[in-house]
C-alpha cells in the first residue's frame, strides 16, 4: 500500500496553558489560533484535568461556560456541539469556531460555484476544507477542467492552499461511490475508538479506494491515523494532507 505525505507548511502555537486566579484557583485556558493573545479561561472545576496530549476534555459542561463563551467566540477555541440545557458536550476542536464556520461556507461556495461553471460538466468534484486548506478529489475528464475547478477553490480569501486531486479519468459509478463511503464510515469509527487518535481534527474522504487524511495534527498523531485507515478493507493508498502543528 502506497502512502504518500504532503508537507506542511507552517505550525501554529499551542492549544492550551495552565494559569492561576487567585480568585477562581486553577484554570483551563483556551488559547486563540489566529490570535494567540487571546484567551478564554474555563473553571478548572467545571472540566477534568486536561491531559498531557491536550485531547481528553470533559465532556460535560454546564450551560453556563457555553454562556460565557458567546460574546468571545471569535476567540474561544473549543466548539461546542449538541447536548441539553442541564449538560452540553465539548469537543477539543483545533480549529477556532470562527475558522470552522469559514470552513464550512468556503465548501459551500466553492461547490455552488463548480456546479454553476459550464466548463466542469460532467464531472465529480468532492471539496474538502479543513482550516483553509482545501481539498479537491474526484474526476474530471480533461486537465483544462482540473485547473478551472483549481482556479475557483483558489479564488477566495479564507483559502489558505489548494490541494489538487482531481484524476483525469471517468466519472465514477454509484457503487463505487457507495464502498467509497462505506470505507471512510469504518475508518471514522475506528478512529474514534482509538484513544491515540484525534478524531475531531481530521477529515477523511476515499475517492476510488484512495483515502485522504487531512487536519491539524502531530506527526505522532497522524502515523496513528494512518495505521487505522491501513487495516480497513478496500483501502488502496493512504495520501496525507496533515497540517502538522507542534505541542
Amino acid at each position: 500500500m502506497k502512502i504518500k505525505d504532503i508537507p506542511c507548511r507552517g505550525w501554529i502555537p499551542a492549544l492550551t496553558e495552565s494559569v492561576a486566579c487567585g480568585k477562581h484557583g486553577p484554570l483551563a485556558c483556551y488559547t486563540c489560533l489566529v490570535n494567540p493573545n487571546t484567551h478564554f479561561p474555563i473553571c478548572s472545576d467545571m472540566i477534568k484535568p486536561v491531559s498531557a496530549n491536550l485531547r481528553q476534555i470533559h465532556r460535560r459542561l454546564i450551560a453556563f461556560s457555553l454562556i460565557l463563551c458567546l460574546p468571545l467566540i471569535s476567540g474561544c477555541l473549543p466548539a461546542v456541539v449538541g447536548g441539553a440545557i442541564g449538560g452540553a458536550e465539548l469537543i477539543t476542536e483545533r480549529r477556532t469556531v470562527q475558522r470552522v464556520l469559514q470552513d464550512n461556507s468556503l465548501e459551500i461556495k466553492i461547490r455552488g460555484v463548480s456546479k454553476q461553471d459550464e466548463m466542469l460538466a460532467n464531472t465529480n468534484i468532492s471539496v474538502t476544507a479543513y482550516n483553509g486548506w482545501v481539498l479537491l478529489s474526484g474526476e474530471v475528464e480533461t486537465d483544462e477542467q482540473r485547473k478551472q475547478a483549481e482556479k475557483i477553490a483558489d479564488s477566495y480569501d479564507e483559502t489558505r492552499r489548494v490541494i489538487n486531486a482531481l484524476e483525469l479519468s471517468g466519472v465514477t459509478s454509484l457503487a463505487s461511490r457507495g464502498n467509497d463511503s462505506v470505507i471512510t464510515g469504518k475508518i471514522k469509527l475506528t478512529m474514534k475508538a482509538n484513544e491515540n487518535v484525534p478524531a475531531t481534527n481530521i477529515k477523511v474522504v476515499t475517492e476510488g479506494g484512495i483515502v485522504y487524511l487531512m487536519g491539524l495534527v502531530t506527526r505522532e498523531e497522524g502515523e496513528h491515523a494512518v495505521e487505522v485507515a491501513k487495516n480497513i478493507s478496500g483501502v488502496r493508498k493512504i495520501v496525507k494532507v496533515f497540517e502538522y502543528i507542534v505541542e
